[in-house]
């Protein structure tokens, strides 16, 4: 089970002001996490909440990845 550092409030993710579009086939583990800590940093939540992010994402395995983003950021799908 994902260890719940991102706490949403409402069906809102934790840092809803950060923007994340995804789009094309699914690029894998490592480059989805790089560009939605990417959107992190650029939008200036601190270092310890991006590795927070990234210790949630690999709790547990890949099918784990987009709920987790969705916690954490707002991802849009166009």
């Amino acid at each position: 089970m994902a260890n719940g550092n991102a706490i949403s409030i409402g069906n809102r993710p934790k840092y809803s002001r950060v923007k994340v579009q995804v789009t094309g086939p699914h690029a894998g583990f490592l480059s989805t996490v790089a560009v939605v800590q990417a959107a992190m940093r650029r939008a200036g939540v601190p270092l310890q909440e991006l590795s927070n992010f990234y210790a949630d994402a690999a709790e547990e395995n890949e099918d784990n990845l987009l709920p987790t983003c969705l916690r954490w950021v707002d991802v849009d799908f166009g």
